[in-house]
């Protein structure tokens, strides 16, 4: 790219400290919380120490990776539950990873949707105590928001809010520090109100940057979210007070054509990682907008990719983008993963992740430059086939569908077997696209879609000669007692515009464009019998797709696999059948080869890390486990501990609100 910088100015006269919104504390025995000083080099070295997991990815390399070396494959199987706590008062969509700060006894922090915060005594499950953060725009009570996680530093505890914001609270008593207003200043200009009107609506699932801040060297970091209203995505830096240092336009002026660039999205809802031995941070990127081209010519950087800048003053130093010119909603959430390899004799540093176009991508952490695009892990059809106009019918069926691919699930790097383990979606989906206007508040996409999520005419249970999954696995017995379940969209999509209906349909855009025109659906008995209609033409429309064939479909709804970054080996793949669902969430290794993740019905696995071999099951509850495992050893007990945030129901019906935790002493 030409070099210009893509700095945003930041306007001294926003009101940068200014909540919007309201909180509640509510206390427990907090006297049982120990005073530890977590310190910046305890962010730095707790990849290697087993005692605690003190950020969300488990190191500042994300590699999501425990040196607690109790649990082997020998004995994986014998893991007992501690307890299952639940949360929160309806079921939620549990994304998210706890933190643990080590002690006597360890204190486990996690959040919940929406903008709740728990402090939990992590050997008895005992909430200590809670706080809750109410946005001045509110939260959908359908679609919770995803939460994925606070952060820690010294006797503090951080976590974004659903307004943009960041709050510090003590870590002791749940009482609140200060408040980041990141909505006070958009595109340099100072919000009228505390909230930016175009940054102003009710936060639904999908429409939040949830994920921790990063702390390092002083600051905290954290992106932005909206990539389907149409906004111009950005990456912030505050100081431990809370006061702006530096944001990072996502849509930078200068490579974009004309004035595209202000809706572009391409935000930074996801995790990024840091490099700490050149300060440089990997910062995740959304989708462009809206989701049709033709309104915004050329690639459109960063959409759909990374892009690496200086941590200290937030200056450009290499971009990759998975999908240029995206239609395809093919954005790149999953967190990356820092590691070090051999090539020639020389040892490299490198950044890789999955994608939603189903590839892992590894590059040169110092130059950005593509070392290598993986074989696939899930299946491609029709790849980057461009969607029709207004015209469903003639579309091709496509895939990865627009969840993935990888989503926001975090890998897990295992740095022995050089092994990435990864979760993938596998459903195809037709696109055909429509022209649509910015209005600040609402949707812009433009994009009609209609997933596949079940085979045609297929026997319940069925097995295809040839499929991959074993019969005593989740993918098949564990499926005969799973339902089909509703199959709601991906995270930065909102659900009321590609929602499916369970078979796989979404609604088309005629419906949508009423909706954004503020027309009530029971406004009175002649719209509600007009809207019945146009539902049941709607649902005539979607079930002639739903009995198309798709041949080449495995019928598998996703795969857990293992990939080597550096050579983009597949070593393994377990898939998941379309009636259990597809696995989400993130994935844990150990140091002695085990990798855990959850699954779409109900259970944490275990498999071998190097050869994908099962190991074991532990039942987490009765839904899906949207969250991504974690692990500690307690000295004090003697036991090796993995926790994960069990609820979720994003690709399956059940829902939930459990956060399991199991054990195993030595």
């Amino acid at each position: 790219m030409t070099y210009e910088s893509h700095l945003v100015e930041l306007p001294e006269d926003a009101p940068w400290n200014e909540k919007p919104g309201e909180s509640t504390v509510e206390q427990g025995d907090i006297d049982q919380i120990p005073e530890v000083d977590v310190t910046e080099d305890d962010l730095q070295q707790t990849g290697e120490e087993p005692t605690d997991w003190l950020i969300m990815g488990g190191s500042y390399e994300a590699q999501r990776h425990t040196t607690a070396d109790v649990i082997t494959p020998e004995n994986v199987d014998q893991l007992e539950a501690e307890y299952r706590l639940e949360v929160a008062d309806d079921p939620n969509d549990f994304q998210g990873s706890p933190v643990v700060v080590g002690g006597d006894p360890p204190i486990m922090y996690t959040t919940v949707g929406p903008d709740m915060l728990y402090a939990i005594n992590a050997r008895t499950g005992e909430v200590l105590w809670t706080h809750f953060y109410e946005n001045q725009d509110g939260a959908s009570d359908e679609t919770p928001p995803a939460e994925r996680g606070p952060a820690v530093l010294g006797d503090t505890v951080y976590k974004s809010t659903l307004d943009l914001g960041v709050i510090a609270i003590d870590r002791y008593t749940g009482e609140e520090r200060w408040y980041y207003n990141g909505a006070a200043a958009y595109r340099g200009e100072v919000a009228d109100d505390l909230v930016h009107e175009e940054l102003s609506w009710e936060r639904s699932r999908g429409t939040t940057s949830s994920f921790p801040p990063l702390i390092y060297d002083g600051m905290l970091m954290k992106g932005s979210f909206g990539g389907e209203f149409g906004v111009s995505g950005f990456f912030d830096a505050i100081d431990l007070e809370g006061n702006p240092q530096w944001r990072v336009n996502m849509t930078p002026e200068h490579e974009w054509v004309g004035d595209s660039w202000e809706h572009g999205g391409a935000t930074a809802w996801a995790s990024g990682a840091i490099d700490s031995e050149n300060g440089s941070v990997v910062i995740p990127s959304a989708n462009p907008g809206p989701w049709y081209g033709t309104v915004r010519p050329g690639y459109n950087p960063y959409s759909c990719g990374k892009v690496a800048v200086n941590a200290a003053d937030g200056e450009y130093e290499w971009h990759h983008q998975d999908s240029p010119h995206d239609w395809w909603d093919y954005d790149s959430p999953s967190p990356p993963v820092v590691f070090d390899a051999e090539v020639d004799g020389e040892t490299r540093k490198f950044a890789t992740w999955p994608g939603k176009t189903g590839w892992v991508y590894t590059v040169d952490m110092e130059t950005g430059q593509l070392h290598q695009r993986s074989d696939e892990y899930v299946q491609h059809l029709n790849m980057f086939n461009l969607p029709p106009y207004d015209d469903l019918e003639s579309s091709p069926w496509i895939m990865p569908d627009l969840i993935g691919g990888t989503n926001p699930q975090p890998s897990a790097y295992d740095p022995e077997t050089r092994t990435l383990v990864v979760k993938g979606t596998n459903y195809p989906i037709k696109f055909s696209w429509f022209e649509v206007d910015y209005e600040a508040g609402q949707t812009y996409i433009g994009m009609d879609t209609v997933r596949k999520t079940e085979p045609v005419d297929a026997e319940e249970g069925e097995q295809r000669e040839g499929d991959e999954t074993p019969e005593d696995e989740e993918g098949a017995a564990d499926a005969e007692e799973a339902e089909v379940g509703e199959q709601r969209e991906g995270d930065e999509t909102p659900a009321n515009e590609t929602a499916d209906d369970g078979g796989g349909g979404d609604e088309l855009h005629e419906e949508q464009q009423e909706r954004d025109d503020g027309e009530a659906a029971d406004e009175d008995a002649e719209e509600d019998t007009e809207d019945t209609e146009d539902e049941e033409e709607e649902d005539e429309e979607v079930q002639q797709f739903q009995d198309e064939e798709v041949p080449e479909w495995n019928q598998m709804a996703g795969v857990v696999a293992g990939v080597d970054p550096l050579t983009g080996e597949v070593k393994w793949q377990n898939w998941f059948s379309w009636r259990a669902g597809p696995p989400w969430g993130g994935s844990l290794t150990t140091a002695t080869g085990v990798t855990f993740a959850g699954g779409p019905t109900g259970q944490l696995h275990a498999f071998d890390t190097e050869t994908g071999e099962r190991l074991a099951a532990h039942e987490v509850g009765d839904h899906g486990v949207d969250g991504a495992p974690m692990s500690w050893y307690d000295p004090n007990e003697g036991k090796q501990y993995v926790a994960i945030p069990g609820g979720g129901g994003n690709q399956v019906d059940e829902e939930g609100n459990t956060i399991a935790v199991f054990s195993l002493e030595e």
